[in-house]
């Protein structure tokens, strides 16, 4: 996870807050067709396709050199702290820093 967070680090710069890790990895059940479930917390996030766009070199990549799909979810900071839906309760409850 190193390589993730340093290549969105490179690519954000300030904006990026926080990456963290949610479902089964996170929970420590994952299996061989887990895919690795990222969050990715802006400062904001203004076009969600230009987000997916930006990282998609970056998460190909990492996803062909371990063999494993990474799904990324980007969310503004604001939500991330306030935000009181099931999503990000449940993801705020299990999920771990990416390091």
């Amino acid at each position: 996870m190193s390589e993730l967070n340093s290549g969105l680090e490179e690519l954000y710069g300030g904006r990026l807050i926080g990456v963290y890790i949610f479902g089964s990895y996170a929970r420590g059940d994952s299996d061989l067709e887990s895919d690795v479930d990222v969050l990715v917390v802006l400062d904001t996030v203004g076009n969600y396709a230009e987000e997916v766009d930006l990282t998609g070199y970056l998460i190909s990549n990492l996803s062909l050199k371990y063999g494993v799909s990474v799904s990324r979810v980007f969310v503004p900071h604001n939500d991330w702290l306030h935000s009181n839906t099931p999503f990000m309760t449940n993801v705020r409850r299990e999920s771990v820093t990416a390091a």
